[in-house]
């Protein structure tokens, strides 16, 4: 894998990246199909959901439940209103994550965060877990009109921030996050434990796999 020779940020996904976010997804998805009374799913069914906004998790969940006659805006509001009262209920950090963010932030790199679940929800579960003072730059999936795979989201934080897209890096979890990294210009490196839609990861070739998020440090450390 070859790095930018002058490093100055990386940047991450969230879910499936830094946070296990499925088991809380699962339960705003099951209190909106209880209320029209048309099934339920679980979280594995959720795991090959999760990645492109609440939005799309909704319909596929309808979808699961043979309930496509269900308008998927407003039950996609009402799993984005029972979100927000269970959206930090179960999830948790992967391992290394927290003690990651540290170890690049104490080296002087800018951390972005680059992610399509929505603002309100994003800043509740980075608050909850601790890991919001980490990030220099917040862009989520209603920040503007694109979303990721379009590389619009991560151009935005790099331009908060002053920086170029030549000297980072960007890390998640599924094809949509490699795809962005393309459409932008900058290496990959995918986590194998995250939520790529039931794929293998390896099938969207990143520039690096890796199994637990400290050996980003280790990556970096060995440039």
């Amino acid at each position: 894998m070859q790095l930018p020779h002058s490093l100055t940020w990386v940047g991450f996904d969230l879910d499936g990246t830094l946070v296990n976010t499925a088991a809380d997804i699962c339960a705003a998805i099951n209190t909106t199909l209880e209320h029209y009374q048309v099934g339920q799913v679980t979280v594995d069914d959720v795991q090959t959901w999760i990645g492109n906004g609440i939005d799309k998790a909704t319909e596929r969940a309808l979808a699961k439940v043979g309930a496509t006659h269900i308008d998927v805006s407003a039950a996609a509001a009402k799993v984005s209103a029972a979100y927000n009262q269970c959206v930090t209920d179960s999830s948790t950090l992967y391992v290394d994550a927290k003690a990651t963010l540290q170890a690049l932030q104490q080296q002087g790199l800018k951390l972005l965060l680059v992610t399509n679940k929505n603002e309100s929800h994003t800043h509740a579960l980075v608050n909850a877990l601790g890991i919001a003072d980490y990030f220099d730059a917040i862009v989520c999936g209603d920040t503007l009109p694109q979303r990721k795979p379009d590389p619009a989201m991560l151009f935005s934080a790099l331009n908060n921030l002053s920086l170029d897209i030549s000297e980072g890096i960007y890390v998640g979890d599924s094809k949509n996050d490699v795809a962005t990294a393309r459409n932008a210009g900058c290496p990959v490196i995918c986590v194998n434990y995250g939520y790529n839609h039931g794929l293998d990861i390896a099938d969207a070739n990143p520039d690096k796999i890796i199994t637990r998020l400290g050996e980003v440090e280790t990556l970096l450390a060995a440039r």
